[in-house]
């Protein structure tokens, strides 16, 4: 699968608002109410990714959830880390959350 072209992925991230490209892969923070809120998110997302067989990387500390999609194979960023994306902030819409909640960038 090839890389995104600046002009294609400029496009695209106008879709997925957050979303930042740095270091061949977008990159976005989640800061949730508690870990309970963030370890429902991490396991819808898992859930998500498992089926498109494309996986991100993340990392969580108590109630924050940095993802990082980048499509290793091809060494950048391509529609399989778009779609995640896609996916990523339907779950993310889709969830109850307590209130107060928060979407932080990178």
């Amino acid at each position: 699968m090839s890389i995104l072209t600046d002009e294609l992925l400029d496009e695209a991230l106008a879709h997925v608002p957050g979303w930042v490209f740095t270091n061949n892969g977008i990159v976005k923070q989640f800061v949730f109410v508690d870990f309970n809120e963030t370890m429902e998110v991490i396991t819808k997302i898992a859930t998500a990714a498992d089926e498109m067989n494309h996986h991100p990387e993340w990392s969580n500390v108590y109630n924050k959830l940095a993802i990082r999609l980048t499509t290793h194979d091809s060494n950048g960023v391509t529609t399989k880390d778009i779609r995640l994306a896609h996916a990523i902030e339907k779950i993310i819409k889709e969830i109850p959350f307590k209130e107060p909640r928060k979407i932080e960038n990178v």
